[in-house]
Formats: C-alpha cells, structure tokens, sequence
C-alpha cells in the first residue's frame, strides 16, 4: 500500500474494492424507509436524509438512486432509449475514443460486453441531447451508472442528473457555466482557507487546473469506486452544493500538505496522490463527513458578485480587449482540455502497458503449463507402455496358471484312475485270497475226515495234541486255522495294501514333481523380471529336494515290499 502511494502513476479510474456488508440493524431502518416510501413516492420519508448521509447499502444502491432522482419505471426514457439505442449518431467515433478509457480499473468495463453497453448508453444520449451531444466527462458518470442498473434504467437516471440536477448547464454555452462555479469554489477558498487561497494565488494554482473534473465527472474520475458512490449518494439527495461541499472537504483535509507544494507539486498531488488517500473505507467515509459538515450558504451571494463583475468588465472593457480576452479563455480552456486529454493518453498508455505485463505474466504462466502438460503426457505415455508391459505378463502369468492347472487336472484325473485300478487289484486280490483260504478250509476239512475215518491217525492226533500240516499252521481238533495264524495274515496283507499305495502314491507325486521342473525349465527360458527369475530359481530347488526325498521314499518302500513278499511266501 506504502509503495503504491508513493508511486508517479496516478489510480486508475474504475478501482477499488467496494464493501456490500451493512448491519442487520441498518438493513431494517431501510426496509422500514423504502416501504413507506413506495407506499407514497410523491413523499420522501423523513428518515431518509440522514440514512443516505450514512451511506445506500450496496445492494439498495440502484434502487434508492432511482427514487432519489424521481425516474423508478420511467417507462417513457426507456422507450426512448430503446429507440435511439439503433440510432447513428455524430459523436460515435469520439464516444469510441473515450470508452477504453473509461473506468479501466474495472473488470466489467475491460471486456466487451461492458465497453458495448456503455458505448450504446453515450452514444443515445448524444442523440437524445443534440446541444450537448457527447462531451468528455460524460462517460464515467455513466459508467458508475451501469454498475448498478440496466442500460433502460441508467439512461432514465442520466437524463434525470443532466437535466433536473443542472449538469448539463455546465457543458453549454463555451462552459459559461462552468467559470462561474470555479469562481464560486475560489471565494468559498477565500472565506474558509484564506491561507490556502493565498499560497494558490502566490504560486500561479487556478481553481479550473484541478477543478475542472470534478464538477464535469461529479468526481467519477480518478476517485475510488467506494468514494465515488458515496458522492454519488449525496448529489442525488442534495443536488449540485454537493460537487461544493466535497471539493471544500478535499481541500481541508489536504490542505498541510498543499501548502508546502510548488505548482508542480500540487498539479501532481491533486492528480496522484489526492486520490489515493481515500482508497480505505474509513477514509471514504472521513471525507462524507467532512463534506456534509461543510457550509455553502453563500453561494448565491457569490454568484450575484461574479454575475456583477462579468458585466462591469464587459462594459469597461474595449470591444477588441473583451473579443482578446475571450480569445485567451478560449485558448486556455482548449489547453486545459489538451491537458486532461494528455492525461486521459497517459493513462491509457499506463493502462496498456499495464496490461501488457499481465499478458506477458500469462503467456509465461501459459508456456509454463505447457512445458508440465508436455512433461506430463510424456510421463503418461511411459506409465500406459509400463500397464501394457504389466497387463502381458499377467497375460503370461494366467496362460502359465492355465496350463498349470490343467496339468495339474489331468494329473488328478489319471490319479483318481489309477487309484480306481489299485482299488480294484485290491478288490480282485482279496476275493482270491478269500478264494484260496476257503479252498483251504474245505482241504483241511477233507484231510480231518480221512484222519477221523482211520483209528490209527487218531490216536496218534490226541497223543501229539497238534500236528503241523501244510507247511506248519497250527490246525485244531476240528482242522480250523489258529486265530493267531489269521491275526498274522490279515496283518500282512494289511501292511502290503499300505505299501502298495504307498507306492503309488510316490509314483504320482514323482510325475507331478517332474512336470513342474518341465514347466520351470520351459519358462527361465523366456526373458522376465528379476522376480520370476527368482521364484523359478526357489520353486526348482524345492522340486529337487522333493523328487530326492521321493526316491527315497520309493526305494525304502521297495525293500519293505520285498520283505513282505518274502515273508508271506
């Protein structure tokens, strides 16, 4: 803030923050005022002059704007608008010249559409006023206007503030008068700062140098956008004293450093730094009140004196001193207004080269982006390859699983059958057994019947108690095999089932060990990530363990086997 204030270039007309938050309290008091008011708009309520000294609520702005000046539903000025709006006018190409330049510190008046809506507002204006036309100064007044209502409202609005507030008198007649209200200005200078007025009148300062765009622009120029409503408010409450009361109320409070100014010095301060004073809220409402404190009584007294002096000096004067004179008035309002035009361009040109920066900030902010956005599809382009790269190997992955598994089925599948053919030798080899054993019995059954039939073998049986035939089993009085004989039998063929499956079992999962190696081998052969190499690596040293495990296994099985085999022969 410290270094803006200090800076050469003067605030861009159009800037500053204006606030739309208002107290509850003051909300009610004008919900109260505008309903008695609509009730009856030939009378304004009491109350209402000293709500708007405190300042219209932002959002109550348009509204109260358009009461105060007696044109709320103007239907007839906005027909007239709507008929002149496509109207051709003489003035457009300087209404064209002044609209860029108008309030280029604000957003809306930067993009087309608020540049075409004010140009269409000055442009029916022109028309609608042929002997005004379009003067400089018009269009900032209109433009603070469009801020708060549409295009129909705010030409009602502006023909009400030419017209019936007496602004546009001060574009007629070779500005006639706009010299007197400068004169007015001067002896209220005189009457309330004298010393001020003095230290003016030493250095050359002429009230029209840094007045004129006050009482033309109703101080829209320049001024911040929350001080500009707020004179905006009063003007339309109290009329034209107000343009006085302000420009006293500027003077005061500037007053210390004015007088230790040259002409220079003051031209600058009322055009750079006068404005920037009042950017804070509390600043804006400082000089209101300043302003509304002000006391402008005399100002029909000062225009009686200046209506006096004109015409002592036009009846003193020689017809060729008052035709010079005019002349030189002439010359120096043509350079005054050479001046605010220079001014106008220098601020344009600030404006310009201003956006200049931003656009080059952006198109740097732009290249930035774009070298991410290159950097990021670029990285995006990489993680698709990797998915890809990672969808194959899963593709892979699932074909090995696949293969894997259907391996591992018709393992299974010839598994289960030969299991069903163990099962079945086993079945088969039990009926047989079951065969031999009773073909035995009916064998022993018939040698105990010879034995019985001959008295000699059985007295020689009870004598012996037991005898041993076919090969040793023990055979009771009734030719039956001992119980401990069977028990041992069942025993054997027990434990020769066990080992058969045993072995079975073995030569399965023997097989199954090798497909995995197979399929192991088959897979290192191909090119894959560092951890699949390892998972073969681990998964073919565990297959060798096992299938080393397995065999022996198979070999101890073989030999119980064989000893079985032996020992059940």
């Amino acid at each position: 803030m410290a270094q803006d204030s200090d800076s050469d270039e003067p605030l861009p007309s159009g800037s500053g923050d204006v606030t739309k938050d208002c107290p509850e309290s003051e909300l009610d008091d004008w919900n109260d005022a505008l309903q008695k008011w609509k009730s009856n708009l030939s009378q304004r309520p009491k109350q209402m002059s000293q709500l708007v000294r405190r300042g219209i609520p932002e959002a109550l702005r348009g509204e109260v704007w358009q009461l105060l000046a007696v044109c709320r539903d103007e239907q007839g000025l906005m027909d007239t608008y709507r008929i002149l709006v496509d109207k051709e006018s003489g003035c457009e190409k300087m209404i064209k010249r002044d609209i860029n330049r108008t309030f280029p510190g604000h957003d809306y008046f930067r993009n087309i559409e608020g540049q075409e809506s004010l140009y269409r507002l000055c442009k029916a204006y022109s028309i609608f006023d042929e002997e005004i036309g379009y003067c400089q100064g018009l269009s900032f007044v209109a433009a603070a206007l469009l801020l708060h209502m549409s295009e129909e409202e705010a030409f009602a609005l502006l023909v009400k503030i030419m017209h019936d507030y007496g602004l546009r008198t001060l574009f007629r007649c070779g500005f006639e008068e706009l010299y007197l209200r400068f004169y007015q200005l001067e002896r209220l200078m005189e009457d309330q700062m004298p010393d001020l007025f003095s230290h003016f009148q030493e250095i050359g300062v002429e009230t029209h140098m840094f007045a004129s765009q006050w009482f033309l622009t109703l101080f829209t120029a320049k001024f911040p956008l929350h001080v500009v409503f707020y004179i905006l408010d009063i003007f339309l409450l109290d009329g034209l004293e107000t343009i006085f009361k302000v420009a006293i109320a500027l003077l005061s409070l500037s007053k210390r450093e004015l007088n230790g100014l040259d002409f220079e010095g003051v031209l600058k301060h009322f055009r750079v730094q006068l404005p920037k004073k009042y950017r804070s809220d509390e600043g804006a409402k400082l000089l209101l009140k300043t302003a509304v404190a002000v006391k402008v009584k005399k100002l029909p007294k000062f225009e009686k004196e200046y209506q006096l002096l004109k015409e002592e000096s036009r009846q003193m004067e020689d017809p060729v001193d008052r035709l010079s004179r005019e002349n030189k008035r002439l010359v120096e309002s043509n350079m005054r207004l050479e001046q605010e035009n220079d001014d106008l361009a220098h601020e344009l040109v600030t404006s310009k080269i201003h956006l200049r920066k931003e656009l080059d900030f952006a198109e740097d902010r732009a290249d930035t982006l774009n070298k991410e956005l290159l950097a990021a599809n670029t990285s995006l382009i990489e993680l698709e390859d990797e998915k890809k790269r990672l969808q194959d190997e899963v593709s892979q992955l699932k074909e090995i699983c696949r293969r894997e598994l259907e391996r591992a089925e018709h393992e299974i599948s010839r598994n289960s059958s030969i299991i069903s053919d163990y099962k079945q030798i086993c079945s088969q080899l039990s009926t047989r057994l079951e065969k031999e054993q009773q073909e035995s019995k009916e064998s022993l059954s018939k040698i105990f019947s010879a034995i019985k039939e001959c008295e000699r073998c059985c007295l020689l049986f009870k004598d012996e108690n037991v005898s041993q035939v076919n090969g040793g089993d023990e055979i009771d009085e009734n030719g039956e095999v001992t119980k401990a004989e069977n028990r041992r039998i069942r025993e054997l063929e027990l434990e020769l089932a066990r080992t058969k499956l045993a072995l079975v079992e073995a030569e399965c999962k023997n097989q199954t060990l090798f497909h995995h190696i197979t399929s192991a081998q088959a897979e290192a052969q191909a090119p894959k990530n560092t951890w699949f190499s390892k998972t073969l690596t681990s998964i073919r040293e565990a297959t060798k363990k096992e299938l080393n495990r397995e065999s022996n296994k198979k070999e101890v099985n073989k030999d119980k086997l064989n000893s079985i085999r032996r020992e059940s022969n």
